[in-house]
């Protein structure tokens, strides 16, 4: 892999380990870049790298990039020297990270300036190794949103891992699921999450996550994921008429999907079978939930 580190803020005299890494990999993100790195660098925590990786962008991205990291010692940018491909742009920054904690920021998103502070304080539980906030979803285009609140997740903080895994699954993916994959993470933890799926596929790599730990719920909707028009799945009735047509795609994902969860989770194959034949792209139950309540009933039984 061809690489190109534009600047570290480090010298011989400076040997303190930031206590918090945050990688945001970026292709193309000038139009977004500069709201998600002030709502960052603004943070009540201010002890952390941020860790830039540009994936060979063609627009301004470099430039704003590089005034950043002059003007604040805790972001380091690197700048690739072609495109590798969104996955490996993301293991790149891990990789990179020199603190116990760490997090994926997208070059599109914000948060609240407690964020970082509140997060993290939740992590001094031993027995929890992710903090996973409340959110909002909203069109930057239209200034309207849509908020995801603790009653949907609230399974991430149960003890059962069956009952995390399943319940998981068992979520459609308009809840917007996917978004554990920037919590709040143990580093060496999220590690070992990524040596058993990458984040090619963030739903199985949910999964993978929640089977190995617990997390903890963050209340506040600090986190704010953004999207230029509208999010996915938000008029779930109108994109099911306009896909009708278009499910041959959603059909081998899902299939691709269910085959490597199978693989993973082969105490729990005719769960996952029994989910998936419920999966349809734009519909789902009250709170998103795929199987009816008697599946989930039975999801949740422990054995």
């Amino acid at each position: 892999m061809r690489r190109e580190r534009i600047k570290m803020k480090t010298s011989s005299t400076e040997q303190t380990l930031p206590m918090v890494s945050i990688g945001m990999p970026v292709y193309n993100g000038a139009k977004y870049i500069r709201d998600a790195l002030d709502s960052l660098l603004r943070q009540t925590f201010t002890d952390f790298e941020l860790i830039i990786s540009d994936n060979a962008s063609s627009d301004q991205t470099e430039e704003i990039c590089r005034e950043y990291a002059e003007h604040d010692v805790r972001v380091i940018y690197f700048r690739q020297k072609e495109n590798i491909g969104a996955a490996l742009n993301f293991q790149f920054v891990l990789d990179h990270a020199r603190a116990n904690v760490f997090m994926w920021a997208a070059y599109d998103d914000e948060w609240t300036k407690n964020y970082l502070k509140s997060a993290k304080a939740l992590l001094v539980d031993e027995k929890i190794n992710f903090v996973f906030p409340t959110f909002s979803v909203r069109s930057i285009k239209l200034n309207v949103g849509k908020k995801f609140g603790r009653e949907i997740f609230e399974f991430i903080e149960a003890t059962d891992r069956r009952q995390r895994v399943l319940q998981f699954l068992a979520l459609h993916h308009a809840s917007h699921k996917c978004n554990i994959v920037y919590s709040l993470f143990k580093t060496e933890f999220l590690r070992s999450a990524l040596n058993i799926q990458d984040i090619s596929n963030d739903g199985v790599l949910g999964a993978v996550i929640l089977r190995l730990s617990q997390g903890r719920v963050l209340d506040g909707f600090m986190f704010r994921k953004r999207y230029p028009e509208l999010w996915p799945g938000a008029f779930s009735t109108f994109f099911a008429w306009y896909y009708k047509d278009r499910s041959k795609g959603f059909d081998v994902a899902k299939e691709a999907a269910s085959n490597r969860l199978s693989e993973i989770f082969p105490e729990y194959v005719s769960e996952i079978k029994e989910i998936f034949s419920h999966y349809r792209p734009f519909s789902h139950g009250k709170s998103y939930w795929i199987c009816s309540i008697e599946n989930r009933e039975n999801i949740n039984e422990s054995k």
